[in-house]
């Protein structure tokens, strides 16, 4: 009796109540009596139905010509008694050959079966759905973003400790130590003509900058204290895959509800949202390319906010760029223009000092937009970790020219004086040289914005008031979670200028970058350049800009908000020093000048 269909559909009537709910909707058919009658019973019952839930991850492994790897990340859905896989995205987990390490790594992450052919040679996947990530999700709401979440930062954190344990093993089984984040030093240069003068730590206070120094008839030069800093580490191996799944989560969700993704993660308070104005290199530079000039990474441009309704700022952009190529082709002779553009797509001038970059693309700006109007401002983006000697704690410019860290910041205050479409500086100093750093946002703030890229001033409540803008890296946030909770307490914190990028060749977001910016309120979008292979990337995310104003305009009947002309947070030192927007001019013509007299 206990098998008889009777007796089991009995059961299931009494216990779900369905009868009772098939009257009321029915009652209701009848008194609403619309026109479609299915269609009405249809959207009641899809109100009704359970959420969507994961019941698989599918993680693809993928490797480029180079020995790059990649993960195709796909999630299947089960909706309404029925399963659906929905594709996601690719995401770059290396930009070159895997080493030994970086196998073992992949492997304890994702418990990934790799093939090691040879030392040289690429890996090849066999199997590489990881039952760690696969399974973490089963069974998930897809909207339930917090959880998902959640569950990804634990994994995440959990697998980082395991990834510091076998770096220990592995450099203590090859008898080489773990490298330090300090970069080698450099050789040491000439002996000064003075002597140093010994300057007491004490004598500063945290967090502003020094006093003004006096010039006396003999150049004195301060013994600085060189604290042992190096760049930001690096992100422990399958951080990016963690945010590309956080990510993925929120696409399909976008996806089933006929949305977009900057709609559903836009933030409560950016009630008119608007399109970021993109950061664009144009010129690289640096130690690492022709030229005696070391300091900057990327001569970039920012084009005006009120330039950015229509397209003619990028049909502007992309003659500037042929000019370039023009003028430098002409300089270089008949040598292959493809040899000046670099993989993050830019152009490469041999520079002997920095103020050259500004001469070099204000001359192609007013060739192509004349002088009259006001298209573009610049941006300068700096590589203070490679161009700083830690044998004497003094800044790189150029071959034979070096500073300390507070001339340096009266150096950055005569370039924004003397450049004053120049509206921002990225990572002018190491991220110890706060009070420097402090000087330098005293004297410009009022005019210039500066920022960093260094994300570790954001684990550090008294480092969010030290800059006037905030760049936020995607990659590193790592979750979509994390990262919009760091911008509400910005927002909440200070009111300044907020941007969002990417690290190089670590493309997570990749297209959807835009929407990150545009749904969390960015003004600023910083982008690789529009050459090589960085212009593919840049490309693709401003066409997604143009896509989201005409989405913008057609369903709320209106154009995107225009974004203000810029305005400028002026951050005040610790320790007040003479009241002047910049420095006055640094004479160049001899090195012995290097230190000015301050007021």
């Amino acid at each position: 009796m206990g098998d008889d269909p009777r007796t089991k559909a009995r059961s299931f009537l009494e216990s779900s109540a369905i009868i009772s709910e098939f009257e009321d909707i029915l009652n209701d058919l009848v008194y609403e009596n619309p026109e479609d009658l299915r269609g009405y019973l249809a959207n009641y019952f899809l109100t009704q139905s359970k959420q969507p839930q994961i019941t698989s991850l599918n993680l693809r492994l993928l490797t480029g010509p180079a020995g790059e790897l990649a993960v195709h990340i796909d999630v299947t859905v089960a909706l309404r008694n029925r399963t659906q896989r929905y594709n996601g995205l690719t995401v770059n987990l290396s930009s070159g050959q895997l080493s030994s390490q970086k196998i073992k790594e992949y492997e304890a992450f994702g418990e990934y079966e790799i093939n090691q052919l040879n030392t040289e040679s690429c890996c090849l996947l066999c199997s590489v759905n990881s039952t760690s990530l696969a399974t973490i999700l089963n069974r998930i709401d897809l909207i339930d973003h917090s959880t998902i979440d959640n569950l990804l930062a634990n994994c995440r954190l959990e697998h980082a400790h395991e990834m510091a344990k076998l770096a220990a093993i592995e450099a203590e089984n090859s008898n080489i130590e773990i490298a330090p984040e300090v970069p080698p030093a450099k050789p040491p240069p000439p002996a000064p003509p003075a002597k140093r003068q010994a300057m007491s730590p004490a004598g500063v206070k945290p967090g502003g900058a020094p006093p003004p120094s006096k010039k006396g008839t003999i150049k004195e030069v301060q013994l600085l204290e060189v604290i042992p800093d190096g760049p930001e580490p690096s992100s422990f191996t399958g951080q990016v895959l963690v945010t590309g799944i956080s990510l993925t989560s929120r696409l399909i969700t976008a996806e089933m509800q006929n949305s977009s993704l900057y709609r559903l993660i836009q933030l409560p308070y950016v009630t008119n949202l608007s399109i970021p104005l993109p950061i664009i290199p144009i010129l690289q530079s640096g130690p690492d390319f022709p030229g005696k000039q070391t300091l900057v990474k990327y001569f970039m441009l920012i084009p005006r906010p009120d330039k950015m309704d229509n397209e003619e700022w990028l049909n502007k952009l992309h003659s500037i760029i042929h000019q370039l190529r023009e003028t430098l082709t002409t300089a270089k002779g008949a040598t292959s223009q493809q040899g000046y553009s670099t993989d993050d797509g830019c152009l490469v001038f041999s520079m002997d000092k920095p103020e050259q970059g500004f001469d070099i693309l204000q001359n192609a700006v007013n060739a192509v937009c004349g002088t009259k109007e006001h298209w573009f401002d610049y941006a300068l983006q700096m590589c203070p970790y490679e161009a700083f000697d830690y044998t004497n704690g003094m800044y790189e410019v150029a071959s034979g020219m070096t500073k300390a860290p507070d001339d340096l910041a009266d150096l950055y205050a005569e370039w924004i004086l003397n450049y004053p479409s120049c509206i921002m500086l990225i990572d002018p100093f190491r991220y110890s040289d706060k009070t420097s750093l402090s000087r330098l946002c005293h004297r410009v703030t009022k005019k210039c914005y500066v920022t960093s890229t260094d994300t570790r001033r954001y684990q550090h409540e008294d480092d969010d008031n030290t800059i006037n803008c905030h760049l936020l890296s995607f990659d590193r946030a790592p979750t979509v979670t994390e990262l919009i909770q760091r911008v509400n307490k910005l927002r909440e914190s200070n009111d300044y200028a907020l941007g969002l990028f990417e690290r190089d060749h670590q493309e997570v977001a990749q297209v959807y970058l835009a929407d990150l910016a545009v749904g969390f309120g960015c003004r600023f979008l910083k982008l690789p350049g529009l050459l090589s292979l960085g212009g593919q990337t840049t490309s693709v995310i401003l066409q997604r800009l143009s896509i989201i104003r005409d989405e913008i305009q057609m369903n709320d009947g209106d154009q995107p908000v225009q974004l203000k002309q810029h305005s400028f947070i002026h951050i005040r030192s610790a320790i007040d020093i003479p009241e002047l927007d910049v420095a006055p001019p640094i004479s160049t013509t001899s090195k012995n000048k290097d230190k000015k007299k301050r007021p």
